[in-house]
């Protein structure tokens, strides 16, 4: 059982010699393994970007509406804004702000809510105020 050093030594040597050889073997698959993953991801993102850059050239050949007839469009239907900020310190609340606003014109807000706001209203005549 107590063997030869030296052959002790040289079994050691060979144990360390076959782990450096897994050891590089390991290396080059995962370095090829990456390489074609890059590659993958690359193809991907270049697809991805010109899908991108398809929709952006459609939209620009496509683009009829004009600036004025989207607020046209807008002012038509109505728009409503909402929003909420409270500042807290300590999960105390020292400040909240609501924001509640409607745009629409004029002629949208009589005709869909029934307010009459034009100027031979009574509401808006200026003994009323």
């Amino acid at each position: 059982m107590n063997g030869d050093p030296e052959r002790a030594r040289e079994l050691a040597a060979l144990k360390r010699d076959a782990a450096r050889e897994r050891s590089r073997r390991q290396r080059e698959v995962a370095a090829a393994r990456r390489d074609r993953d890059r590659e993958s991801w690359g193809a991907r993102r270049e697809a991805s970007l010109e899908r991108q850059h398809q929709g952006t050239r459609r939209a620009l050949r496509d683009r009829d509406v004009s600036l004025l007839d989207l607020i046209d469009r807008l002012l038509d239907g109505g728009v409503v804004i909402h929003g909420d900020i409270t500042l807290a310190v300590a999960d105390v609340d020292l400040l909240y702000v609501g924001l509640r606003a409607m745009v629409a014109s004029v002629e949208t807000l009589e005709r869909d809510l029934g307010v009459s706001l034009s100027a031979q209203s009574p509401s808006l005549r200026a003994d009323a105020f």
